[in-house]
């Protein structure tokens, strides 16, 4: 079907998306942090879910990418098994997003009130 070259460690894509995502998010959640936009535990918050969240996701792209890949598998159990992983990824950035909702920042919610104070 679509040579993905050789089998790529799932376990070293996870841990590779994570280190992005950690990088990433965290300099960005810093930067948020900073300009007063966040408090400090959204920040860790938010960049903790974004690091589970990569490492799930890369972890789940390469076995599918891995499965497309095998020549010894039918195109039929190449199609389920993909889509198990793909179900699979979403599942858990799914659960990710609700284990970790934002709750309203005081930051945030003062600064609208001083914006509605000033439009008054």
């Amino acid at each position: 079907m679509i040579n993905t070259g050789s089998p790529r460690s799932v376990s070293g894509h996870a841990v590779s998306g994570a280190i992005l995502a950690l990088m990433v998010s965290g300099a960005y959640q810093y930067a948020k942090l900073k300009d007063g936009q966040t408090t400090q535990d959204e920040a860790i918050k938010s960049t903790l879910k974004a690091t589970f969240e990569s490492a799930a996701v890369g972890a789940c792209a390469i076995a599918a990418a891995n499965v497309i890949g095998n020549p010894n598998k039918s195109t039929t159990s190449k199609i389920v098994e993909t889509g198990a992983y793909i179900a699979i990824g979403t599942a858990f950035v799914y659960g990710m997003q609700n284990a970790f909702k934002p709750k309203a920042c005081k930051t945030l919610q003062n600064q609208q009130k001083r914006l509605n104070n000033d439009q008054q």
